[in-house]
């Protein structure tokens, strides 16, 4: 029986340990049949990058031809090996271990990252010299560079893991740093320039991987043999999982007997949480993020029951700077992307494939920056643009858990979690809501007058769905589509959690002038509004087959809760 691959980067260690491996190894062949021989290929944090880093290392390493066998008789290039197969020395850099705090640190790490690449070939060929031992990355580069081609007979390969990790640390923390590193005389962009130069001589390939085109047009103007292929159809399933993927997976790794059935509702599962991912407008296939699946996984083949956090906290960390991302150039415009991606708003974008920071940063620039992070995804191709959406419930739950930090912040209070998830215990155990009805209550009474100018029904939603999300004890649906209509707030079963209460709400919202004007009368008129549209609910199959089901209209004006009645 194989076993999940969980946390491996490295392609034989997976091979050797007999963990089960989704052959990716067709797209070695479609790497090769391109027009172009240096490659830039980007996908979101977490979704296989360096272990298919790691594939094309001991595909075209020399030193690896007498393991070939070994290594890939069970593949399709195994079964089908390229001219080029174990043709090349391999060079590999990974920058994702870079010391960003200042300047001259963000220089050393880089010159060591260097050398220390350089270090590792001259040990793994036995090809031992001396080369320049101080001064730029790019001038230590280049002797290398000159010195090794005498020593080798054979091209080679140069592998850039996480090409711009450091570059996206640098953007979300210190900009001016970022720009300066990767200006037309910043030592990265001389860096790229001689391994541009290096393809004159001995560097015949090049593939590098990385999260955003961010530093694309900086880093690469005038290295512009390199052809980015990340949104290229065929290419769509190259990092990830399909359905059947997963599906084989679980096959050859679950330790107790799965029919039909169960295979079933593990797939629904998987794709609420995790499934969604599509990365160019052409292609059919969607696919879940690889690491988030493994995580999932490696609980629910042991016991038939998935994890409480639905995301490893590696992974929700790497995904956590998205506060960041949102203090970007234009962050007023930013906000207003956010407020429509939390609404389930239309978000309508002409995807950017390079971005240049010396030049203004758009809308457009901001949403593409989203999709290439994972936090948004194609829906489908509108003309000439694409529309985007959030591609799963967890990225869902990220957006909902920065938007309770930003409430937070405009109440300048310490929220208490805890008060929340007892609030919210009360409703799964007790089927009563009053202690989150006061919890909100005093969120809005702490937040100024000035901020119920422009407060709305959908801004009260917005805080209770994030108050919601982050007790973790229910799947929390927004405008939840039922066959009658659009439920505000819907409290659905979140596996492995048992409520011993389901909810729904509907909830509106007054103007604290407008109360004051009408009182009880426009208070009575918004209740039965909400009503009327909460007993049209019960026509709803998916609601009549939640036992224990509560619903609940609600209606606040100003920082009060003027109605709160179960239907």
């Amino acid at each position: 029986m194989k076993r999940l691959p969980y946390g491996i980067s490295n392609y034989k260690m997976l091979v050797e340990e007999n963990l089960f491996y989704v052959d990716k190894t067709m797209y070695i062949e479609k790497l090769e049949n391109l027009h172009s021989y240096y490659i830039f290929f980007l996908r979101p944090r977490r979704f296989g990058k360096s272990l298919f880093v790691s594939l094309l290392q001991h595909y075209y390493d020399i030193n690896e031809k007498d393991n070939f066998e070994a290594l890939f008789k069970d593949t399709y290039i195994g079964q089908n090996p390229t001219k080029e197969r174990n043709s090349y020395y391999v060079l590999k850099f990974n920058f994702s271990g870079i010391t960003t705090d200042t300047k001259e640190q963000l220089e050393e790490s880089f010159t060591t990252i260097t050398r220390n690449a350089f270090g590792l070939f001259q040990d793994r060929y036995n090809i031992h010299f001396d080369y320049l031992e101080s001064g730029s990355p790019a001038s230590i580069f280049e002797d290398f560079i000159a010195k090794i081609t005498t020593k080798i007979d054979k091209p080679v390969y140069v592998l850039i893991d996480e090409y711009d990790h450091f570059a996206n640390e640098l953007l979300s923390f210190q900009f001016n740093l970022f720009a300066d590193s990767i200006s037309k005389t910043g030592f990265v962009r001389k860096w790229y320039e001689v391994l541009k130069k290096a393809t004159e001589s001995i560097v015949k390939r090049i593939f590098a991987t990385g999260v955003s085109p961010i530093t694309l047009d900086s880093l690469t103007s005038g290295f512009n043999i390199a052809d980015n292929v990340t949104r290229e159809e065929d290419f769509n399933e190259m990092m990830g999982f399909t359905e059947n993927e997963v599906r084989q997976m679980v096959k050859e790794t679950a330790r107790f007997p799965m029919d039909e059935n169960d295979m079933d509702d593990l797939m629904e599962k998987l794709h609420k949480n995790y499934n969604g991912y599509l990365f160019s407008e052409k292609a059919k296939e969607r696919l879940f993020n690889s690491d988030m699946i493994l995580y999932y996984l490696k609980t629910y083949i042991e016991d038939k029951e998935g994890p409480i956090d639905l995301i490893d906290q590696n992974i929700a960390s790497d995904y956590g700077k998205l506060g960041k991302t949102f203090d970007l150039k234009g962050k007023k415009s930013n906000m207003e992307v956010l407020e429509k991606i939390l609404n389930g708003e239309e978000i309508v974008a002409q995807i950017t494939r390079q971005f240049s920071m010396e030049k203004d940063f758009t809308t457009d620039d901001f949403k593409s920056l989203l999709f290439y992070l994972g936090l948004l995804t194609i829906d489908k191709r509108i003309l000439s643009r694409v529309k985007l959406k959030v591609p799963n419930y967890v990225i869902k739950d990220l957006y909902f858990g920065y938007f309770e930090k930003k409430v937070r912040e405009a109440i300048n209070y310490e929220i208490d979690t805890v008060e929340i998830s007892d609030a919210v215990s009360q409703i799964a155990l007790e089927g009563k809501n009053n202690q989150f009805i006061s919890v909100i209550e005093n969120t809005l009474h702490k937040l100024s007058n000035r901020d119920y100018i422009s407060f709305d029904e959908k801004y009260i939603k917005l805080i209770m769905l994030s108050y919601f999300m982050l007790s973790k004890m229910y799947m929390v649906k927004s405008e939840y589509e039922v066959e009658s209509g659009y439920i505000d707030i819907a409290l659905l079963r979140r596996e492995p959690i048992d409520p011993d209460y389901f909810a729904i709400f509907e909830v509106k919202y007054i103007k604290k002038s407008n109360y004051e004007a009408y009182g009880e009368k426009i208070v009575e008129e918004k209740k039965n509004e909400a009503i009327a549209q909460i007993l049209r609910y019960n026509t709803s199959n998916e609601l009549k087959n939640l036992s224990n089901l509560k619903k609940w209209v609600i209606v606040f004006a100003g920082d009060k809760c003027f109605a709160n009645v179960e239907i």
